[in-house]
Parts: C-alpha cells; structure tokens; sequence
C-alpha cells in the first residue's frame, strides 16, 4: 500500500468506484468493517484530498450531444491565456497541459458537427491557437471508474 492509504481505505474505494452512492452502512457490510470505520475512513481521506467529491456519470449522447472529440493544441505564446479561456467555454469538458510538442489537449463535446466546426473556426483562432488536431471520438469504455491500485 502507500503512505497514504491501507487495505481498508481501499476497500473502501473499491466500493465507491463500483458505487459512488453506497451509503457508510452498505459499504461497512461489504468490507466487513463498523459504520463508524467506514465514515471515518471517508472523512480521513476527504481531508487527505484522495477523495474530492462524488458526482453523477452524465451520458451526454443520452442528451443529444452527438460529437465527442478530443483535440490537440499548441499556443502560439500565452498558454495561460488560452488555458483560462477553455476552462469557462460550456462545451469543454476538460483540458489538460501536457509535455512534448502539444501544450494542451481538450475534451469537447458538441451536440453536431456543425457545432463543433463553429467551435474550432471562432475559438481556435491563430490568435490563440499555433496549431490544432482534432480526434472525433468513435467509441467510449464504458467503465470509466477504474481504481489503479490493487
């Protein structure tokens, strides 16, 4: 195990990554452990920062947000600048700063790709962006909860 963590604050993640909403009491039956362990636990690795919160899984093609792309940037100077303005923009779902030749990837999602064309054509201007690379995205994992460690 790390520093961090032992075996029964993983198992307690184990069941949250299955279960984000099982209640202390369902998940103390699982591991075997008391209610108050389990809550506990939850609040030691709430104030440790290994937990950051529990939110819903949204299917955003169930709400007709058809087009899901990963895109590639470089920024011609500021990266700041362009960073700031990704983070606000509604159809980013997240941004990333990376190393190598690519300073910046975005997740985006759009509900056509006429949407997404308008995205890149008005937001990814030269005066932002140096160059980008789109990726549509053709097909998802559907577990998109894993738990890295053992």
């Amino acid at each position: 195990m790390t520093k961090n963590v032992d075996e029964t604050d993983m198992a307690i993640l184990r069941v949250l990554t299955k279960n984000a909403r099982a209640s202390y009491r369902e998940i103390a039956s699982e591991i075997k452990v008391a209610v108050g362990t389990v809550q506990h636990r939850m609040q030691k690795m709430e104030a440790k920062g290994i937990l950051e919160g529990f939110m819903p899984i949204i299917n955003y093609n169930a709400l007709g947000y058809e087009v899901d792309a990963i895109i590639a940037l470089e920024a011609p100077r500021d990266t700041e600048l362009l960073w700031n303005m990704l983070k606000k923009h509604k159809n980013v779902k997240s941004s990333y700063y990376t190393t190598g030749g690519t300073d910046l990837f975005i997740r985006v999602q759009f509900r056509k790709t006429a949407d997404l064309y308008d995205f890149l054509k008005k937001d990814l201007t030269d005066k932002h962006v140096k160059k980008s690379t789109t990726y549509i995205v053709l097909e998802k994992e559907k577990n998109r909860n894993k738990l890295l460690m053992k």
